[in-house]
């Protein structure tokens, strides 16, 4: 492989935060004591964002990958362990363990600066008052990803799950012991912290607000945590104040990227543009996935196969609207031949940073987007739905399809209630018959938060924004959460030379406790309570 560095702002500005980060936080706590000016503090500020991600281990354990086997000798053990549900013990940047330690500093970083605003009076500043909102608002997101990653599911039902720590004030000594706290207490915790921010949080704080927690993007995480702590009229007031009177000028112009160049490059860095609506906020990492869901990496074993986009995902979609992959605006990549089975959808870049140019080596990183405005506008249909307002939630869904679909566009269909559910009563349930383990659009759902009537209107509704929500964050790891909620069981299976499902060798059923990704082995020998197996 062929390591290209692509110089661009981006990846320029990201270095900077990175490197801010690692300077920061190899400092013991007495030597954090200089944060006395609003400019230390919004310094400080750009080590609360992550420079990790779960964008592979959270797509590898998804159903968005199948094993293509045994004869494609293109894994590592790293890629093993996670397609397999296994404790991972292999190091990469793209681990749970550098994603668990990131986002624990990104906590320390965040408590840092609300320490330092307590101490200087932010009532009296505006710019301050905007300085803890960022700092309220990461410390929320990145508790928010750690229990919705290495915790069961949220269940408002379920008191005792076991969350994460709760840190909430910066660190005074080095290696300090910590419990696990209820799911439930985190959560209480997260939504006080965003709550608290929204009301402050200051576009005009930012030089560069879509790297920030803008105004979009901080209601955009609150949609979304109101969605998954089962707040339904929360999450579509958050979901409004993004989206405005007209849902379409938030969404990404498909019909525009249609005509670009074909080029992987040219591509995925329009995707992750600052000046694109759609992106509210855009993260930069440690990370292979610019790599891994790219041209580059097309041969790996574990892919998102034409069976998956055939029978899943691109077309299987494309059916409700009568055509097939061939009917987006912008066309999934389609790569076969020898050790070749993967359909790709280029969202991110692949960048790398040598550290040593004669002898090959560096980092690679990435640039994602954290929230979209696509996401929060499936995200507000999926509330409606489940508050039984189906004509809402079907128009936001007309509105993502003529979005993403030229053919649905062309033909101006607009879906209703009824429309929806004709469609999804003519689709099987996945895995029906264990003899084929034929795949399709539909699988049980299993929620424990709403009773659901297989073949209701609510039912097929709810299997129509699901499907919706895998095509829109194909390779970025979010499909996990889903699988999650609604105790979607898939399996772990092989697939022959024609492509064809041939052997299954695992389930993840609804109450499997490996929905949890299992704690850091260094943090369990400190004495960290591991999930259990």
């Amino acid at each position: 492989m062929n390591k290209k560095l692509i110089y661009t702002a981006t990846i320029a500005a990201s270095a900077a935060v990175l490197a801010s980060c690692n300077d920061f936080l190899d400092e013991l706590p007495d030597n954090r004591a200089e944060l006395n000016t609003e400019e230390k503090i919004q310094n400080l500020l750009i080590s609360a964002y992550p420079t990790h991600d779960a964008i592979i281990f959270g797509e590898y354990m998804s159903d968005n990958l199948d094993d293509t086997g045994e004869n494609n000798p293109n894994t590592e053990r790293f890629y093993d362990q996670v397609f397999h549900w296994e404790d991972v013990t292999e190091t990469d940047n793209s681990d749970p363990e550098s994603y668990w330690n990131d986002l624990n500093s990104r906590v320390e970083a965040a408590n840092t600066a609300l320490e330092a605003i307590e101490k200087m009076d932010y009532s009296k500043s505006s710019s301050l008052k905007a300085a803890r909102a960022e700092a309220l608002l990461c410390r929320a997101y990145a508790t928010f990803m750690m229990v919705n990653y290495f915790s069961l599911a949220y269940d408002s039902n379920n008191t005792e799950a076991l969350g994460v720590s709760s840190i909430r004030e910066p660190e005074t000594e080095l290696n300090p012991k910590y419990e696990r706290v209820t799911l439930h207490q985190n959560y209480k915790e997260i939504q006080a912290d965003i709550e608290e921010a929204l009301p402050i949080v200051s576009d005009e704080y930012y030089a560069a607000p879509k790297y920030h927690f803008n105004q979009n993007a901080a209601y955009a995480l609150a949609c979304r945590f109101y969605l998954f702590s089962e707040q339904w009229d929360k999450a579509i007031e958050c979901a409004n104040r993004v989206l405005g009177s007209n849902p379409k000028n938030m969404l990404r112009d498909w019909a525009a990227m249609k005509n670009m160049t074909s080029d992987f490059q040219a591509i995925s860095q329009h995707y992750i543009d600052a000046t694109v609506n759609a992106n509210l906020l855009l993260l930069t990492s440690y990370s292979a996935a610019g790599l891994c869901f790219g041209p580059y990496y097309v041969g790996k074993r574990y892919s998102h196969t034409e069976y998956v986009g055939s029978n899943e995902t691109v077309n299987a979609l494309a059916a409700l609207w009568g055509g097939d992959y061939t009917s987006y605006y912008f066309q999934i990549k389609r790569y076969s031949g020898t050790n070749l089975n993967t359909w790709v959808k280029w969202s991110m870049p692949y960048l790398f940073e040598y550290t040593d140019p004669v002898a090959g080596i560096g980092y690679y990183h990435t640039v994602y987007n954290a929230f979209t405005g696509d996401e929060v506008l499936l995200n507000r249909a999926e509330a409606y739905i489940l508050k039984g307002m189906y004509d809402e939630a079907a128009e936001d869904l007309t509105t993502w399809m003529q979005n993403v679909s030229q053919t649905a566009k062309q033909k101006n269909l607009v879906l209703t209630p009824e429309s929806i559910k004709e469609f999804f009563d003519k689709v099987e349930y996945s895995y029906e018959d264990d003899a084929k383990m034929q795949s399709t659009i539909k699988k049980h759902l299993n929620p424990n938060f709403i009773k659901i009537t297989e073949g209701s209107i609510q039912e097929s509704m709810l299997q129509c924004v699901i499907a919706m929500r895998r095509f829109e964050t194909l390779h970025e790891g979010k499909r996990w959460f889903d699988i999650k909620r609604y105790g979607i069981v898939i399996p772990r299976r092989i697939m022959d030379a024609d492509g064809m499902p041939s052997k299954v060798t695992d389930w993840l059923k609804v109450d499997d406790p490996r929905r949890a990704v299992q704690i850091p082995k260094k943090s369990v020998d400190a004495g960290y309570t591991p999930n259990p197996r």
